[in-house]
């Protein structure tokens, strides 16, 4: 996602001003091409971000079966009902700070797109004024 923003904010800089009116023309179809990647590599990056939680998830779940089948053959497991349930809440609390911060990770990339858009919307629609206005 950050290299196909910094396509974009290359495509920008390699507009054209208008001289002077402080308007910038840029390749059209560049842009809105890159803005087509930039839809289809947003998936890509959230559902690798809910693949890395759920690997994490599934990790947990392994490592508990182990430990209760352990404990099982050994026959501790009335011992350490307590220590089972505090990893269990801990494991589920490390789960919700994951998703938390994929949200938050998701959250930024899209904020920092849509100002980064805004900003080229922006830039075409002073782009066409000026056109319009010559």
């Amino acid at each position: 996602m950050d290299d196909l923003i910094d396509e974009l904010e290359d495509a920008l800089a390699d507009g054209r001003r208008v001289p002077f009116s402080g308007r910038l023309l840029v390749d059209e179809d560049r842009i809105l091409d890159i803005i087509d990647r930039m839809r289809v590599a947003l998936p890509e990056e959230l559902k690798r971000a809910r693949r890395v939680i759920q690997d994490q998830e599934r990790l947990i779940a392994e490592a508990q079966a182990r430990v209760q089948q352990v404990l099982e053959e050994r026959g501790l497991t009335e011992a350490i009902e307590a220590e089972r349930m505090r990893l269990i809440r801990q494991a589920e609390q490390e789960a919700v700070q994951i998703r938390a911060g994929a949200d938050e990770y998701a959250r930024q990339v899209l904020e920092e797109l849509d100002d980064r858009l805004t900003k080229l919307s922006t830039s075409v629609r002073n782009g066409l004024s000026a056109l319009g206005d010559g």
